[in-house]
């Protein structure tokens, strides 16, 4: 079983300690956690297994970065149909320990997108990697909002089904 601690060190000693791109995460590394209502270990997905997946892209201003950046990875919808699972509500989890409950329903309307690339260079843990739940904030005016923001969740590692 996958948790915070374990998988920090893990990424830590991927990426080799000194080794010029801290940060980086190997690609058959565990890095997303999906659990049921009973906190049971539904799936674990490295980047390799998330890259398998059918993989989407948006470009977006961010409260977070400089100008406009393109986003890459895999939709939550696809992510969840791919997991053979339909939750209502879940938490997103990330590794600071931020928690965040969130209705799927909001998240799916939102184009929510599990972004593992940033312009095509993935996520390392020092810049809001390795996954990003991020959404096409430029696309509607609607997803400019704290409600969104407060759900885009960087250094992403588990997701709770709640409900």
């Amino acid at each position: 079983m996958l948790d915070r601690r374990t998988f920090v060190l893990g990424c830590a000693l991927a990426a080799g300690f000194g080794s010029g791109d801290a940060g980086a995460i190997a690609a058959d590394a565990p890095i997303l956690s999906l659990r049921g209502p009973q906190g049971e270990v539904l799936s674990e997905q490295s980047l390799a297994s998330l890259d398998t997946l059918p993989q989407s892209k948006f470009k977006t201003s961010t409260p977070w970065h400089k100008g406009v950046v393109e986003f890459s990875g895999t939709a939550l919808s696809a992510y969840f149909e791919a997991a053979h699972v339909s939750p209502r509500k879940i938490r997103l989890v990330a590794l600071n320990d931020y928690v965040v409950d969130a209705e799927v329903s909001d998240l799916l309307a939102g184009d929510a997108l599990l972004a593992t690339r940033q312009n095509g260079v993935p996520l390392p843990i020092s810049d809001k990697g390795p996954v990003f739940l991020i959404f096409p904030f430029d696309a509607r005016s609607e997803l400019q909002h704290q409600s969104y923001y407060s759900r885009a969740v960087w250094q992403l590692t588990e997701i709770d089904i709640v409900e």
